[in-house]
């Protein structure tokens, strides 16, 4: 009997303990434990916000929307949102608060971007909001801009590409008959024979470049002899250019010693002349005067 009662107590005691745990997990998940501090905030647009929504600052819970209230500013309707934050939490008067969901599928909340100010703002004062772009509004815009896009262009042209789809075949038949045409060029190009050739044809080139880099060194020499031949001759002109040039005024003078004695060397070459052609004469005419000399009949005559 006494084991019965312990553990009832036993469980009870575990039952009492996880009651209090969940409890105290839902307060938690809440955000409603600790002391707070109010502050406000408005926006002209509060889909997907309700009361216990709660408020991040910089993606880190910090409280939740205690209230909703509809309210006019400037003739214009807009949300006033009373907000409660962990005590304390230190918040610089330049943040900012925007709507916001971390994915398509994520609940809405609110999310205080923090500013770069070193003054805090006071409990009970309001945050600056700013009121965040709607994704499905954009969405549905694109989409209605997609829509007038199919509607305006691709389908005329694709009625314009299902009346031209024949030729369009048939050209494509056409070109791919060419390709597979040139394909079969290539390969008939590309063949062992071609290859084998090809590559004889390389190793000649290779064969050339080496006979080519000889001849090039032999070049190279040979201007090499060339460059020091006419440094020879170079210094050989340089060497004989006195005695050369007393040579060449030499033989102006002996030149122009000859023009001025010309005519008389002119005149004794012509007598010459006529000299030994009387004694050609006289000599065919009686050969024995080279052994007789001149007869006397002669030399009376």
């Amino acid at each position: 009997m006494r084991d019965d009662q312990r553990n009832y107590a036993i469980v009870g005691a575990f039952v009492i303990a996880m009651t209090a745990g969940l409890v105290v997990w839902i307060a938690i998940l809440a955000g409603r434990t600790g002391a707070t501090d109010d502050y406000h905030l408005h926006f002209a647009n509060v889909m997907g916000l309700s009361d216990g929504t709660q408020v991040f600052y910089e993606g880190y819970p910090i409280g939740m929307i205690e209230e909703i209230r509809p309210t006019f500013r400037e003739g214009r309707p807009v949300f006033r949102l009373d907000v409660s934050v962990q005590r304390g939490w230190r918040i610089p008067e330049d943040s900012v608060a925007t709507i916001t969901a971390s994915g398509l599928l994520s609940a809405v909340v609110v999310n205080v971007r923090a500013g770069a100010s070193e003054t805090p703002l006071e409990p009970g004062s309001e945050i600056s909001s700013v009121e965040a772009s709607d994704l499905f509004a954009a969405m549905s815009s694109v989409a209605e801009d997609v829509g007038e896009l199919i509607e305006v262009s691709l389908k005329p042209m694709l009625a314009a590409l299902g009346e031209g789809g024949p030729e369009i075949i048939a050209d494509l038949e056409a070109f791919t008959a060419k390709l597979n045409e040139t394909m079969a060029r290539m390969d008939g190009f590309l063949s062992e024979d071609n290859a084998r050739r090809v590559e004889d044809t390389l190793e000649n080139l290779e064969s050339t470049s080496v006979s080519f880099a000889a001849v090039s060194g032999e070049l190279e020499q040979t201007r090499m002899r060339v460059d020091e031949l006419l440094d020879a001759v170079n210094g050989m002109v340089e060497e004989n250019r006195r005695p050369v040039g007393q040579a060449a005024l030499d033989l102006h003078y002996s030149l122009e010693a000859v023009s001025q004695r010309i005519e008389a060397i002119a005149y004794h070459l012509e007598v010459t002349t006529r000299n030994m052609n009387e004694f050609s004469r006289q000599i065919r005419e009686n050969p024995s005067v080279i052994i007789r000399g001149r007869a006397s009949g002669d030399e009376a005559d």
